[in-house]
C-alpha cells in the first residue's frame, strides 16, 4: 500500500486537519519524493514522467512529504477535469501557479501563519511577518539586514517592557520551526513553496524597513 509505504494517512483531507504539526514528518529527499510521486500516479492511473516529478520537487525545494502529497492531489484533480492522464511540465507550472500559489489554495497553506499568531502571540507575529516577507521578497535575509531590524525594533522593545517577543526569539522559532534556514551569511526560506506562497500573499503591498532605513540615511545593505 503505498500509504503505509511512505507513512502517509489516507485521505487528502488529512492535510487540512494536521494545522499545528507541519513537520510531523521529516522532509524527503528527492529521490524518495519522486518515488512517492510514481506509486502514487500508478495507484491513480497517471503518467507522471520522472522529469515531471522532478520538476515538482524542485518547486517545492524542501519535501515536506503533505507538500508532496498536496500537489499530487491537485495535478491529479487538474487532470482529471481536463479528461487527461498524462501530466506535462506545462501542467506542473499550471498548477504550482494558479492552484497552490492562488486564492483557492490559501487553504492549504494558511496554517503556517496561525501556527505563528498561536505561537508568537500579538507582540511577536508582527515581528515575523516582517522579517518572512521581507525575505520573501529579496530572497535572502542578510546579518547587515537582521541587525538592521534590530534597531528598528529596538524603541518598540524598550517601551514594550519584559513581555515583548524579541527579534532573536523570533529568529530562533522561524528556525526551529523550519520556517528559516541559515544560509550564506544570512536566511532563506526552507521551503520554496511555502517562500513563493508568503510572496504571493504578501509581496505586493510591501514596504521594506530597509529601504526606509537607506533612505533615512541607515546603513546600507
Amino acid at each position: 500500500n503505498i500509504l503505509r509505504t511512505y507513512s502517509l494517512p489516507s485521505g487528502m483531507s488529512w492535510i487540512s486537519r494536521n494545522i499545528f504539526a507541519p513537520y510531523d514528518l521529516k522532509p524527503w529527499s528527492e529521490d524518495v519524493a519522486v518515488s512517492c510521486l510514481a506509486a502514487l500516479a500508478e495507484t491513480y492511473g497517471i503518467d507522471l514522467s520522472v522529469e515531471v516529478g522532478r520538476q515538482m520537487c524542485r518547486r517545492l525545494r524542501c519535501c515536506i512529504p503533505h507538500h508532496v502529497q498536496m500537489f499530487f492531489d491537485k495535478v491529479h484533480e487538474h487532470l482529471r477535469h481536463a479528461e487527461r492522464h498524462r501530466a506535462s511540465l506545462d501542467d506542473i507550472e499550471w498548477v504550482y501557479l494558479h492552484e497552490i500559489l492562488s486564492v483557492r489554495g490559501q487553504a492549504d497553506l494558511q496554517h503556517y501563519e496561525s501556527r505563528l499568531r498561536t505561537i508568537l502571540g500579538p507582540s511577536g507575529y508582527p515581528v515575523a511577518l516582517e522579517i518572512l516577507t521581507e525575505t520573501a521578497v529579496s530572497g535572502h535575509l542578510d546579518d547587515d539586514g537582521v541587525e538592521q531590524y534590530r534597531a528598528h525594533f529596538s524603541d518598540r522593545d524598550e517601551e514594550g517592557g519584559a513581555g515583548i517577543v524579541s527579534l532573536d526569539d523570533v529568529l530562533h522559532v522561524l528556525r526551529h520551526d523550519g520556517y528559516l534556514e541559515r544560509q550564506h551569511g544570512g536566511y532563506r526560506f526552507v521551503s520554496g513553496l511555502l517562500e513563493d506562497w508568503w510572496r504571493s500573499r504578501y509581496g505586493d503591498n510591501f514596504v521594506s524597513v530597509l529601504q526606509d532605513r537607506r533612505h533615512d540615511g541607515g546603513t546600507t545593505r
